[in-house]
C-alpha cells in the first residue's frame, strides 16, 4: 500500500500531453535508515533502525492534517492522484509495519514543511491521535533553525506524548536511552535530505518505519535487536524486488525506481512468457451480451486489452500448478488487483483433466480504470456498482472467449497431443532463466495479436477460426513452431487431423491399424448363408451318392460356423504355415472316396473359403462406405482370413496387396517392439540411480560404524570381540555370504584397532572416558 500511494503520486503525468509535465521524472527510493552511533572521539559505526519509502509528486501534496484525519477515509473527492488518497492505504501500512513511524512532506519550498507522526502509544480507548506539525526549514540570517524550531516546541507541556515517540527514536540502538536530541537531529536530518539532496524537486513525501517488525520473532529481538533488524530490513527489500515486477505493468523506463542501490526493472512478463499476445475487446458494464451480442464499440462501452500467453518457468517448476492463471491490473500503473491460481470455473473453459494446464497465463489490463475496486484496492468490487453482476458476467465472458481461441490455435499446431506443446513450452526455460535479451515494458511492447471476428455460440463467445488472421510481432521473443516427427506425420497424412477410415484395395487387403491390440472382426452373417448355398449345390452335384448311402438323412446336418475367439497375433511365418496345412487339408479331402460325409471338427472346402473371403471383403467395403472406425477398434481382418486369402490357390502368386499389407503389420510390430525398448531403458536408468544411492549410504554408513569403533575404549574390546565372532557364527547359520565390501571394511576396521597385550593392564584412552 505504501509503495503504491507513491507510484500513484510519482507516475502522474509521465504520459501527460502537457509540456511541463513532459519534463517530468518520476522518482521512488527505498532504503535503509541507518544512524551512525559514536564510539568514541574519532570512531563511529552505523546501526540500522528501520526502512525510509521517499517518493516526489508533480502536483501540490494534501496537508497532513487531512491525509491523517481519523474516520474519514472515504474515496468521495479524493483524486486519484493525491498522496494517500486520504491516508487509507498510508495508516494501514505504517500500522501493520512499525509501532513508530514518521511521515515528512517537502510541499513546494523549504518554507512549507510538515511532519506527522504514526504511533501505537499515541492511541487511547478514547480515539486515536494521529498528530502533525508544520515548520521551515529556510537557511539564512535571522532565521531559526529547525532544530530550535521543534525543541521549542516539544518543550510545551502538552506535548509529552509526542516528545516520548520522538526521544524513542533516538534509542537508536538496542539498549541505549530515550533521548529527545537524538531524536530531533536525525529527523532534521531526514528533512535535509528531502529538502536539497533529493534532486531538487519541490514536492517531496518521505515515510519512516522505524523498528520494523516484519517477520521475526520479539524473544529474537530483545536479544539481539540489531542484528536482527538489519536482516528484517534487508529481507523486506529483497522481497520487494522480486514482487514488485509482477505487480506493476505500466512503470514507464524512464522512471526511476531503486530499491537500495539497484534499479527495479518492470520487464517481468515479457521476459517469461512463450507466444506473448495482445487483445482488445469492448466490455459492456451495463447490457449483459446474452441479450444483445453487439463486439462493436458501443456509447457505454469501454476498451480492455487482455495478454495472453504460456509461462515457460512456471511449467518447469515442480511446486507451482500448470493451471491456466488469471491476473486482474488497473489503474494507469497496472497494479496487481487479485489473482486467480486456476481461472477456468470463472472463464467458463473446461475445467476436467489437463487441458489448459500448460501455464497458461491471462492478464486483464484496465489502464483506465474502469473495473470498481474496494477502498484497499486488493480486489474488484463489482458489487458498488449498479449493474456489477451484468459488468462481471461480460467481462468473464469475453476474457474466456479470448484464452479459449489463443489456446486452441496453438494447440493445434501440435497435432492436439498435450504431452507436445507441454515439451515444447519447457524447452524455453533454459532460455527465460538467463534473461540475457534487452526487452521493453509491457505497456511499450510491439507484440503479436489477430484480427478476429467473435461470435454467440449458445452460451459462450467463441472466435471465428476461418477468418483469424495473425499479426507477428516484433516484441513476442518466444515463439512455438510446429515439429512434427516422422511417425506422426505418416499417420496423418491426408486425413486433415482425422482418424483414419478403414479402406480396402481391390476388396482384397485392409490397410493394417496403428493400434496395438487388433481384435478379430465379427463372424460376417453371410457366413453362414453361403455355407447353407454350397452344401445344397453340393448335393445336387453328387445324387448319385445318395443310393450308396441309402438315405439322406444319414447326412450329417450342417454345423454352424464356430464364433472366432481373439488370441494373440502369431508371427507371419507361423501363420503361412498354418495356412499351408489348412489348404493341404482341403486338397486331401477332395480327393477322398466319400466327400460327402466329412467330419464334424473338419476344415471347410476351398469353395467355402472363397465364399467365405468374398462374402467378408464385400462386408468390409459397405461397412467403410457407412463413416469411420475408432481406433480401439478397427476393421482388421483375422490371422485365419489372412492366411487363406495368402494360400487360396497352390499356384497363385502374392499380389502387391498382400505385400503392403505384410509390410504394415511388420512396420506396427517393430515400432511396439523400439517403445517397448524405450521403456526398458529408462526403467533400467532408474534403477541404476537407486542403486548408486544405495551404494552411497552403505559407505556413508560403514565410515559412521569406524568412526564409533574408534571411539571405543581399550576395556570394551573383549566384549566386541565376543559380538563379531557370534555375528559371524550367525551368518554362517543362516548361510548367508557377507558382501565383500563390507569384508573389506570389517577387515579395515579390525586393523585400525590396538589390540591390548597379554599380561598387560589396559587402560582407557586419553581423553575417552571409561564406558
Amino acid at each position: 500500500d505504501l509503495i503504491d500511494n507513491s507510484l500513484d503520486a510519482a507516475i502522474q503525468g509521465q504520459n501527460d500531453d502537457d509540456g511541463d509535465h513532459n519534463s517530468f521524472t518520476g522518482r521512488l527510493h527505498v532504503y535503509p535508515d541507518v544512524y551512525q552511533v559514536p564510539r568514541g572521539p574519532a570512531a563511529a559505526s552505523s546501526t540500522t533502525t528501520g526502512l525510509c519509502i521517499v517518493n516526489n509528486c508533480i502536483n501540490t501534496i494534501r496537508p497532513l492534517e487531512k491525509v491523517l484525519e481519523v474516520y474519514n477515509s472515504s474515496k468521495v473527492d479524493s483524486g486519484a492522484g493525491d498522496i494517500g488518497e486520504n491516508g487509507v492505504g498510508l495508516k494501514q501500512g505504517c500500522a501493520t509495519l512499525s509501532d513508530l513511524s514518521f511521515v515528512l512532506v517537502k510541499n513546494g519550498s523549504d518554507e512549507n514543511i510538515e511532519l506527522g507522526i504514526v504511533a501505537k502509544d499515541l492511541q487511547r480507548e478514547e480515539g486515536c491521535y494521529l498528530p502533525a506539525f508544520k515548520f521551515s526549514n529556510k537557511k539564512g540570517k535571522g532565521s531559526p533553525s529547525l532544530k530550535d524550531q521543534m525543541m521549542r516546541l516539544f518543550s510545551q507541556p502538552h506535548h509529552a506524548d509526542v516528545v516520548s515517540c520522538i526521544a524513542q527514536y533516538g534509542a537508536a540502538s538496542f539498549g541505549s536511552d530515550p533521548n529527545l536530541v537524538v531524536g530531533v537531529e536525525r529527523l532534521c536530518g531526514h528533512f535535509d535530505r528531502i529538502c536539497h539532496n533529493f534532486f531538487n524537486d519541490p514536492h517531496v513525501f518521505l515515510v519512516i518505519l522505524d523498528k520494523v517488525h516484519h517477520g521475526q520473532s520479539e524473544e529474537y529481538v530483545q536479544n539481539a535487536w540489531d542484528a536482527q533488524q538489519k536482516i528484517t530490513v534487508n529481507r523486506l527489500m529483497k522481497d520487494l524486488g522480486n514482487d514488485i515486477p509482477r505487480t506493476y505493468l505500466h512503470i514507464p523506463s524512464s522512471f526511476d525506481f531503486m530499491i537500495g542501490d539497484k534499479k527495479a526493472e518492470f520487464k517481468y512478463w515479457p521476459q517469461r512468457l512463450v507466444e506473448l499476445t495482445s487483445f482488445t475487446v469492448n466490455i459492456n458494464p451495463k447490457i449483459s451480451w446474452q441479450h444483445k451480442f453487439d463486439p462493436t464499440v458501443h456509447p457505454d462501452s469501454y476498451e480492455l486489452r487482455v495478454f495472453v500467453g504460456f509461462d515457460g518457468l512456471r511449467i518447469t517448476d515442480p511446486n507451482a500448478g500448470k493451471e491456466p492463471s488469471l491476473f486482474v491490473h488497473s489503474r494507469q500503473s497496472g497494479r496487481l488487483i487479485k489473482h486467480h491460481p486456476d481461472a477456468r470455473t470463472i472463464l467458463r473453459l473446461t475445467a476436467s483433466g489437463s487441458t489448459y494446464c500448460q501455464g497458461l497465463t491471462i492478464i486483464i489490463d484496465d489502464i483506465r480504470g474502469n473495473l470498481p475496486l474496494n477502498p484497499t484496492k486488493q480486489s474488484v468490487a463489482f458489487g458498488e456498482e449498479a449493474h456489477g453482476a451484468i459488468h462481471e458476467e461480460n467481462l468473464m465472458a469475453w476474457v474466456g472467449g479470448v484464452a479459449h481461441f489463443f489456446y486452441n490455435f496453438h494447440f493445434k499446431k501440435f497435432q492436439e497431443l498435450k504431452r507436445a506443446l507441454t515439451q515444447k513450452i519447457a524447452s524455453f526455460g533454459d532460455v527465460l532463466l538467463k534473461k540475457n535479451r534487452q526487452t521493453k515494458t509491457l505497456d511499450s511492447s510491439d507484440l503479436t495479436t489477430y484480427h478476429l471476428s467473435f461470435k454467440k455460440i449458445d452460451k459462450y463467445i467463441r472466435a471465428d477460426k476461418s477468418s483469424a488472421q495473425e499479426i507477428v510481432g516484433s516484441d513476442t521473443l518466444y515463439r512455438l513452431s510446429a515439429e512434427r516427427s516422422r511417425t506422426a506425420s505418416a499417420s496423418k497424412k491426408g486425413t486433415n487431423g482425422r482418424k483414419r477410415k478403414a479402406t480396402s484395395a481391390n476388396n482384397n487387403v485392409t490397410r493394417p491399424s496403428k493400434s496395438l491390440k487388433i481384435p478379430r472382426r465379427r463372424q460376417p452373417d453371410s457366413y453362414r448363408e453361403a455355407e447353407a448355398e454350397l452344401e445344397s449345390d453340393r448335393e445336387t452335384k453328387e445324387g448319385d451318392m445318395e443310393e450308396v448311402d441309402g438315405s439322406d438323412d444319414n447326412y450329417p446336418p450342417t454345423q454352424p460356423a464356430a464364433k472366432i475367439q481373439p488370441r494373440r497375433r502369431q508371427p507371419v511365418s507361423s501363420r503361412e504355415a498354418e495356412s499351408d496345412r489348412e489348404m493341404d487339408e482341403v486338397d486331401d479331402n477332395d480327393d477322398s472316396d466319400h466327400p460327402t460325409q466329412p467330419a464334424v471338427n473338419s476344415r471347410p472346402s476351398k469353395e467355402r473359403l472363397i465364399s467365405r473371403r468374398e462374402s467378408e471383403n464385400e462386408e468390409a467395403a459397405s461397412e467403410a462406405d457407412v463413416g469411420e472406425i475408432g481406433e480401439d477398434h478397427p476393421a482388421q481382418p483375422t490371422a485365419n482370413h489372412n492366411a487363406a486369402a495368402e494360400q487360396m490357390n497352390d499356384d497363385d502368386e502374392c499380389t502387391e496387396e498382400d505385400y503392403k499389407g505384410l509390410c504394415g503389420r511388420l512396420t506396427l510390430k517393430t515400432i511396439t517392439q523400439k517403445a517397448e525398448i524405450n521403456t526398458q531403458k529408462a526403467e533400467i536408468e532408474l534403477l541404476r540411480d537407486e542403486l548408486a544411492e544405495e551404494k552411497a549410504l552403505h559407505q556413508t554408513m560403514q565410515q559412521q560404524i569406524q568412526s564409533m569403533q574408534m571411539m571405543i575404549p581399550v576395556d570394551d574390546m573383549p566384549m566386541m570381540a565376543m559380538y563379531k565372532s557370534n555375528k559371524k557364527a550367525t551368518k554362517k547359520s543362516e548361510g548367508g555370504d557377507q558382501d565383500p565390501q563390507s569384508k573389506i571394511n570389517s577387515s579395515c576396521a579390525a586393523s585400525s584397532k590396538p589390540t591390548p597385550q597379554k599380561g598387560s593392564k589396559s587402560s582407557p584412552r586419553k581423553g575417552h572416558p571409561t564406558v
